[in-house]
């Protein structure tokens, strides 16, 4: 999955192609859901091969609200989730099949069988990110303060409590810690109780890992790779992706302004005398 996203190319000439060549296969944007508010945090669920989101609903002429919904990658079933006030925030324990969901008073649980978001936990907060790696941890808003769960009770994370939090991360194998904020990317050294600057020029969009546990970092400037010996490298310039996760194959779903596009193989490309466009 990391050779997808690296070997992207684009031609330089004066028309333009929709398609995008990954080494020497060629991708179409299959549109997955389309002209509504910014689609945003997308998490795939493995079991059932859903995507859930969050995205923007105008209420007036000044203010946004949140609502969290999914797509079925199966059937292209839309469904809203209804109950959750301010909706903008999704982690999912694999594992489990656990579905967490945020909104501007707690933490819901979304149940598969009624397709209802049933209350957790810490009522009347407002939940601005969620993330689960053995537990479950919550941004909140407005103080971007990190908290964990543990014997079922949240907790402000200590080693973060000096630390405002927009996005934080955990990798696979526990060996890396990453969060970011307003100030740039950073990764947390958990031996050397110490905090590294990765790059403070990127505003973060999300953090991701793919099915195989390489890391993807969704800028403002365009997606990131964690390259392991090479650090964090560009492998996508386009500076209006706002979201990116992976379904149950391992295929790239990405969201823009307005869309959930998944990257589909075809058998046809583009000449060499065309533009490929996003």
């Amino acid at each position: 999955m990391l050779n997808v996203l690296i070997c992207i190319q684009a031609v330089q000439k004066n028309k333009t192609c929709t398609s995008i060549k990954i080494q020497d296969r060629w991708y179409d944007k299959e549109i997955l859901w389309a002209n509504l508010g910014r689609p945003f945090n997308l998490y795939g669920h493995k079991t059932s091969n859903k995507v859930f989101f969050s995205y923007t609903v105008p209420e007036t002429y000044s203010d946004v609200d949140f609502q969290l919904a999914y797509i079925d990658l199966e059937t292209r079933e839309f469904q809203n989730i209804a109950g959750i006030r301010g909706g903008c925030s999704v982690a999912i324990d694999q594992a489990n099949d656990e579905i967490y969901l945020g909104g501007s008073d707690g933490i819901y649980k979304y149940n598969m069988m009624t397709k209802l978001a049933d209350f957790y936990k810490e009522a009347g907060r407002n939940i601005w990110a969620l993330f689960f790696r053995r537990n479950l941890f919550y941004i909140s808003y407005p103080d971007q303060r990190l908290h964990i769960e543990v014997d079922g009770k949240f907790a402000v994370v200590n080693e973060f409590e000096n630390f405002e939090v927009d996005h934080f991360h955990v990798t696979v194998d526990h060996e890396n810690i990453y969060f970011a904020n307003k100030t740039g990317f950073y990764n947390y050294d958990n031996d050397r109780l110490k905090v590294n600057v990765i790059n403070d020029v990127i505003t973060v969009r999300q953090i991701s890992e793919d099915n195989d546990g390489d890391l993807y970092i969704c800028t403002n400037l365009g997606v990131y790779v964690d390259l392991k010996n090479e650090g964090f490298q560009k492998v996508l310039d386009y500076k209006n992706i706002y979201s990116l996760t992976f379904d149950k194959d391992n295929n790239v779903i990405v969201s823009d302004e307005k869309r959930i596009i998944k990257l589909k193989h075809t058998t046809t490309g583009c000449s060499d005398n065309v533009n490929t466009h996003w």
